[in-house]
Formats: C-alpha cells, structure tokens, sequence
C-alpha cells in the first residue's frame, strides 16, 4: 500500500487535505472505491438513491476515510489481525479496502435492518467482512472486550445520546484497544451539529477516553483558526464534493428551522477527527 501523508489528529488543515488528495494512497483508495462500485452497481442502485453514489467523493469522507485507515494501520502494525467494529457503517466500499490492505476480522453494524440484504450480495476479492449486525450503537450487540478497534465515522453527530453510545463503545473495547471517531461540526449552527453541541460530545468522549490531541482541551481555538479545512474549501475545490447542489427553498428552510436564520452558502462545516484509548 502507498505511504500516506501526515493526517494529525483534530481538524484538518487545508495544507493537508489538499496534500492528501495529491498522494499516491489516496489514487489508490480512489481506484479501490471506483472498483468496488462499478462491481456493485446493481446490488447498490437503490441504496444509493438514499445516500450519496459515491461516498469517498464526498467533502469530509476524502479526509475521513484515510484518516481512520492511518490510525488503525498503526495499530495493525503492532497487533496483527486485528478484531475490528465499524460502528455505523452504511454500506461503503471502505470496510472492505481495510480489511484486504491489513488482513482484519472486520464486523460491520448499523441500525438499517435492510443493509444485510446488500451486505450478502456485495461483489469483492479478498476483502470479506466477517459479519453484518443489525442494531442501534446504545445496544451493541457484542460481549465485553470484543474488539480491538471500534471505529464511527460520521455518526455520532446525528445521534442524541452520546454518553449511553460512547459507554458502549468503551465496553466492547479491549483494554488495549482503540476508538477512532469523526464527526462534523456545523460552524454556523446551521446543520448537524452546532458548535456547542460538539463540544458536549467531546466532553463526553474525554470523560472515558484519553487522546493525544489538544483539541477537547481549547476547541473554540482549534474551529478558530483560519487555516482549517471547510466546506468552503471543499467548494473551491470541487462543488461536486459538498452534498448540497445549490441553496435553493428546502436547504433554506432548513438552515431557518435548524438555527433560526439563513445560513450563508455553502452551510459552513468542519470535520473532527480523533483516536482514542481508554481510560
């Protein structure tokens, strides 16, 4: 597998998301996930309907995506075949290119009860998932110390309780083991989730977690700093990245019911990015 670039913990620069893309890993994440979905076109069509076609194209998952793949590599390096959760997983391409660049025991769940149907008839080489669990991340359905690593990608932002989700994924953990979590953080209040209500949820991850990371200490300062990766980035970028096409009436409506104003376009996010040990 190529050598990645530097992918720190916390919010991205816009000097390394911009190398990123420019990197021989992410060519060749991206010929994985251009793969998987031509091979699985027809098994994913009404899927995607509901989500988004191509995920890895997407604003923050370009970042996210490798940047979980770096942490648990580094883990992988000192821990062969690893015991892995993907906590909330859709159905990506991403699980399979992990699992067939390190040679894991990767276990997939989501509260999308329809999702097995599609896991059982998804099209890969050696990339096997172990198994597909339907049920919500508050009520994991694994022993204590299962895993090595428990990875969420974009999730827990669009959840309520994060301390019960977050306790569960301490549970299910190994004592030696890893968490790697990322969440969007809407720095104009207009979309998931506020500012306010993203540092509630670092706050409950610092209560039983540990991190390398200064940004659950001064986070208004990290979302302060005018070098970090938005969406405005990802729009000078490429339009096509960000999931909005133009602001129109609902996107509005939204924006007002969510802040209580109209937000400027395009909505104004970021992506927080952390591995974690536990306590």
């Amino acid at each position: 597998m190529k050598d990645l670039p530097d992918l720190p913990d916390g919010i991205p620069s816009v000097q390394n998301y911009k190398a990123l893309l420019e990197s021989d890993f992410f060519r060749s994440m991206e010929q994985y996930s251009d793969n998987f979905l031509s091979s699985n076109k027809s098994v994913l069509e009404d899927y995607m309907k509901k989500w988004v076609a191509d995920p890895l194209h997407q604003w923050s998952r370009q970042w996210e995506y490798p940047f979980v793949y770096a942490k648990v590599r580094e883990q992988a390096r000192r821990k062969p075949r690893l015991k892995i959760l993907d906590a909330g997983s859709g159905v990506t391409f991403f699980p399979y290119f992990l699992n067939e660049s390190l040679n894991a025991s990767l276990h997939c769940l989501d509260y999308d009860r329809t999702l097995s149907a599609i896991f059982d008839d998804i099209k890969t080489g050696r990339g096997k998932i172990e198994e597909f669990s339907a049920a919500n991340l508050s009520d994991i359905p694994y022993e204590d110390k299962s895993f090595d690593t428990v990875y969420c990608i974009s999730v827990l932002e669009h959840t309520d309780d994060y301390e019960k989700i977050i306790k569960e994924f301490l549970r299910v953990l190994r004592p030696d083991g890893s968490l790697v979590v990322t969440f969007d953080v809407s720095l104009d209040g207009t979309r998931d989730i506020s500012v306010d209500r993203a540092g509630l949820l670092l706050s409950s991850l610092a209560k039983y977690f540990k991190t390398d990371s200064t940004i659950c200490d001064d986070f208004h300062a990290c979302i302060s700093d005018p070098n970090i990766f938005t969406t405005r980035t990802a729009y000078e970028i490429d339009p096509n990245l960000l999931p909005w096409k133009a602001p129109g009436l609902l996107s509005r409506i939204k924006s007002f019911v969510t802040s209580g104003r109209i937000g400027s376009w395009p909505p104004l996010l970021s992506v927080v990015c952390l591995k974690l040990t536990p306590m």
